[in-house]
């Protein structure tokens, strides 16, 4: 396998960062489990507008999608979250996280008709 040019690196690297410090600021603002929702859904919403209304570049699809969405998303959270839950809570949590994000994707794709 061939390594990725430097560029590419950079650009997730930069892209990440980036998505990593915003969210910190959306932890600032809202309660934990909110924030977790909040960034999950907005970065689901991100990644589907790069792919599915875009014309994006690779590299431009590697800073959004890949680097700002992967670091301002996070499944370690989303777990840690669930764990201090109860178990109906923990349930409506997945089922709206899950049924959230892909309500958005849908929404997202009809509109490239």
């Amino acid at each position: 396998m061939e390594s990725p040019p430097l560029r590419h690196l950079l650009l997730v690297g930069v892209g990440g960062a980036v998505g990593a410090l915003s969210r910190y600021g959306v932890d600032l603002i809202f309660e934990i489990s909110l924030a977790t929702l909040i960034v999950n859904l907005f970065g689901v919403a991100i990644a589907a507008v790069c792919i599915y209304r875009l014309s994006l570049t690779h590299e431009q699809q590697l800073f959004l999608v890949t680097g700002f969405a992967g670091g301002f998303t996070t499944y370690s959270a989303f777990a840690l979250l669930l764990y201090d839950l109860t178990l109906p809570q923990a349930g409506l949590y997945i089922a709206a996280s899950l049924l959230l994000s892909l309500a958005i994707i849908r929404v997202i794709r009809a509109g490239v008709r």
